[in-house]
């Protein structure tokens, strides 16, 4: 038996349902440090003249993972899922804060600077969660975990950038502390195609379900009709 063929017989054992009011949208790092192409990591590839090994992944951020995020949003918001925006940001202006890792990376979003901000095409709403992380772990440097169990939360729709780093490193994270999760497999994004597929295939093996932002809008709008049918 292939991998890919593993895999998909391990996926077909995990089921939960998405219940509306027991469920959060976590949007992962979409802001402009990392996912707008004049910003922070894109400014910086314009900088070294490497913007062409950027191309396909702030493409598919442009073109498929916005759209879709502002299609998430849509229907969880109507819906009465939590919406939850971790980012990469400081705590103060030197970024003396943040972890060594994103320090060698220059991955850095000094407090209230454009970087730090979330993307005005799915900016949060005023009274919706945003915060700040120092390293890429968003359970590791943020009280999410806490925030989520306050708030009756027991399973995460993930989205957001980049797929084998920060947004592979919250699935993982979700499902070792008992979340049910999905992965939104068009609502997030790596630097390459393979990246991607990898990333996902891996994960769906253990961590989460993955599925497309049609699949999740279905399942939200069906828990929706049910609560209003109860």
């Amino acid at each position: 038996m292939s991998d890919s063929e593993v895999f998909a017989k391990v996926l077909k054992t995990i089921h939960f349902d998405i219940v509306p009011e027991k469920t959060a949208l976590v949007i992962v790092d979409m802001q402009y440090l990392d996912a707008h192409r004049d910003y922070g990591m894109g400014a910086e590839a314009k900088r070294l003249g490497v913007t062409d090994q950027y191309e396909y992944y702030f493409r598919q951020v442009e073109q498929v993972v916005i759209p879709n995020t502002q299609r998430l949003l849509e229907v969880c918001r109507k819906a009465g899922v939590q919406v939850v925006y971790p980012r990469i940001a400081s705590l103060v202006k030197d970024c003396r804060d943040v972890s060594i890792e994103h320090k060698r990376l220059n991955l850095l979003a000094p407090a209230n600077s454009r970087e730090s901000e979330i993307l005005d095409e799915i900016k949060p709403l005023e009274n919706e969660i945003v915060l700040s992380k120092g390293a890429s772990g968003v359970f590791n440097s943020t009280a999410i975990d806490q925030i989520l169990r306050n708030l009756g939360v027991d399973t995460l729709i993930i989205t957001g950038v980049n797929t084998n780093y920060c947004v592979e490193t919250a699935v993982r994270d979700a499902g070792d502390r008992g979340y049910n999760v999905v992965l939104v497999s068009d609502a997030c994004a790596a630097m390459s195609e393979e990246h991607q597929r990898h990333a996902l295939e891996i994960l769906a093996a253990a961590y989460c379900v993955v599925k497309d932002t049609h699949q999740v809008v279905h399942e939200i709008q069906g828990g929706l009709r049910q609560v209003v049918n109860a």
